[in-house]
């Protein structure tokens, strides 16, 4: 989007050349450093700005979010929790919204969601090791790019916990019908609330309808309280997985580490760091062009293959079931 009447010219050290969205807590803006580079601007609304007690937190958590590995997420690259108005600069990636994919051109390519499965659990595992919950994990903000899936927006959701426990009482801090059941109870919310929403985002783009149905989304929120997930779209090597991460009860899943040591499956080839592991199933799932993803269902093979698939990526097969016990649960 261009800029618009009113916006600034600079932030800080960053040229402003358009918005890329509005959301809650404020703007995010396109912006360019020095050298030219594009870069993510996002910038706190001013009411938010004028409370003492988010600026503080909005400190912690970009502290924090500094220390994410910069793996399948979008990384931090500088901030000013101190300015008028207080901002967080982000890598820009080009990539298309995952729900703008799905909308358009419906259920992902079994590649495809392999991809994004993996991808999704691997930025989760990243976000949680620098203590860090990401409380708004959806469609939206995983950006399918040429360089594989990208969790964005991150890290300083809970500096809005002290305004939102003041002065608004009832609300919680996510988006309806993309949050774990405790969430919207209210309740303390940990990396598990994470994985709940990775159970919902999988589901989504494997079958092209959110696993609890449609309408408004708090009649969805309703139904993910009361009502079982339905997973007869996603395919049925992934499934049990989907479904441990969809428990109800937040110390029933699976941590984001044992999602990523579940889909990798070859557990001597994740004996060789999660950083190695990982790009290489991206490579043998991702096309590279999330404009033009192969058609639904398709799986590719490489000459030499038997053809044998786990998740659409060649030579790999899946576990025969999700064994908690199998990834030290």
């Amino acid at each position: 989007m261009p800029v618009q009447r009113g916006d600034p010219a600079r932030i800080g050290r960053y040229r402003v050349v358009g918005r890329l969205g509005v959301g809650g807590m404020g703007v995010v803006y396109l912006g360019q450093d020095e050298a030219g580079r594009p870069v993510a601007v996002k910038v706190i609304k001013e009411d938010l700005a004028a409370d003492p007690e988010f600026r503080a937190r909005f400190a912690d958590e970009v502290a924090a979010a500094r220390r994410v590995a910069p793996f399948c997420t979008a990384q931090v690259l500088d901030a000013d929790p101190g300015a008028h108005l207080p901002y967080l600069v982000t890598e820009y990636i080009d990539g298309v919204r995952l729900d703008d994919v799905v909308t358009s051109r419906g259920p992902l390519a079994l590649s495809t969601l392999q991809g994004v499965a993996v991808g999704v659990a691997s930025a989760l595992t990243a976000i949680h090791g620098a203590g860090i919950v990401h409380r708004d994990l959806k469609p939206s903000n995983v950006l399918l790019s040429y360089s594989g899936p990208r969790v964005i927006d991150f890290g300083i959701a809970r500096a809005l916990d002290a305004v939102v426990g003041r002065t608004r009482t009832g609300m919680v801090l996510g988006s309806a019908g993309w949050m774990a059941p405790e969430q919207m109870e209210g309740a303390p919310v940990g990396p598990a609330a994470d994985v709940f929403a990775w159970g919902l985002l999988i589901a989504y783009a494997a079958a092209g309808r959110h696993p609890f149905g449609d309408g408004a989304p708090l009649d969805i929120a309703q139904r993910i309280v009361m009502e079982r997930p339905y997973l007869d779209g996603v395919p049925a090597d992934l499934r049990p997985l989907v479904a441990a991460a969809l428990d109800r009860d937040p110390r029933a899943r699976p941590s984001a580490g044992q999602l990523v040591r579940a889909l990798l499956g070859d557990q001597e080839r994740f004996r060789s760091g999660t950083r190695a592991a990982v790009p290489e199933v991206l490579e043998g799932t991702w096309s590279g062009d999330p404009r033009s993803q192969p058609v639904v269902g398709a799986v590719a093979t490489r000459p030499g293959h038997d053809g044998r698939t786990r998740l659409g990526v060649p030579g790999h097969t899946a576990p025969e079931r999700y064994a908690p016990e199998r990834y030290g649960r």
